[in-house]
């Protein structure tokens, strides 16, 4: 088969589009012909070489970690999918190739009214959106959540879930460009932090209350903003840092003690026990078209250092997506 290949850590132009082995379907997974490959920022990361992990990886290395594609074998210990299914999911070897093996307990079907490409834009972004609004979070009709990002992939599902839920949504962006996007994903109020300050602009939104949650994704810059933003026993989902830096530097401890707010750290890997309930209530929302996909850019998957140049710049709103033949 055709993949991209890694033989060593550096720029997007280390990737190259090259014979690779064909990959096999082992216990609890299940192997596809794949259409279409997610491109994250972990991708980007592991690729570089900037990510804890990539020290563990064995070059050639395969990037992608969500895919889309045709069952052609199933391990042993799937139930459920057989050969011909039309399936995404978490790979468990790279996306960027003709072939990948999912990770059966994280593949699901893909719905009559979606194509590869937008399934492919899912598994990663869609998942750790819900996993952190209903799971962590545990949003409730009538609340109103703080989703910062709102443009990106992770944001724009984490707006349309937080509202299929019946939760008002606050969210924050860059540019006029993003906010509107923000808005066509169902947000009830955008606030451009480069122009105002989110935590006035939530507390005004309230009543003066504060918001019931956060989904904080540049925790290194916001912390304490975003607890300002709170109401008292407010709780804020940590999913990143952003910019890498410690978040406690930005911590201004009163209003984090005085508030008692609770902050739940989140990592999708630790989502095993919940999974299987998650495939099924996110296929209702996909099959209701309530969480619909933003992909901006389909890019030949010969080209993906041209997609993670695209990703890295910062201007493309919703995903990127990779297609294969």
């Amino acid at each position: 088969m055709k993949a991209i290949q890694v033989h060593e850590f550096g720029g997007p132009e280390v990737m190259k589009f090259e014979d690779a082995p064909d990959p096999g379907a082992g216990p609890g997974q299940v192997l596809i012909r794949v259409r279409a490959a997610g491109v994250n920022p972990v991708d980007t990361t592991f690729r570089s070489g900037a990510h804890p992990l990539s020290k563990s990886l064995k070059l050639p290395w395969t990037p992608g970690i969500d895919a889309a594609g045709e069952v052609l074998e199933v391990g042993a210990g799937v139930v459920g999918i057989q050969p011909g299914d039309k399936v995404f999911g978490a790979a468990a070897t790279g996306g960027y190739a003709e072939k990948a093996a999912l990770i059966g307990l994280r593949t699901a079907h893909i719905p009559p009214n979606l194509s590869f490409e937008e399934c492919a834009s899912f598994p990663v972004v869609l998942y750790t959106a819900f996993y952190a609004v209903v799971v962590k979070a545990g949003i409730q009709p009538g609340q109103t959540i703080l989703v910062h990002a709102g443009a990106g992939g992770v944001g724009t599902m984490a707006i349309q879930i937080a509202k299929a839920a019946g939760a008002r949504v606050i969210t924050t962006v860059s540019s006029k460009e993003k906010a509107d996007v923000a808005a066509s994903m169902g947000a009830d109020v955008v606030v451009n932090y480069r122009e105002e300050e989110f935590p006035a602009r939530c507390l005004e939104e309230t009543g003066g209350r504060g918001v019931d949650a956060v989904i904080e994704m540049v925790s290194s810059e916001n912390f304490d903003k975003s607890c300002q933003a709170l109401k008292r026993y407010g709780i804020m989902v940590l999913l990143g840092a952003g910019t890498g830096k410690n978040p406690t530097g930005s911590v201004n401890y009163p209003p984090f003690y005085s508030k008692d707010i609770d902050v739940r750290g989140m990592s999708l890997f630790n989502s095993d026990p919940v999974f299987p309930d998650m495939i099924r209530q996110v296929d209702l929302l996909l099959r209701e078209e309530k969480v619909c996909p933003l992909v901006s850019e389909r890019v030949p998957i010969a080209e993906a250092a041209r997609a993670h140049d695209l990703l890295m710049s910062g201007k493309v709103p919703g995903k990127i997506v990779l297609t294969v033949g």
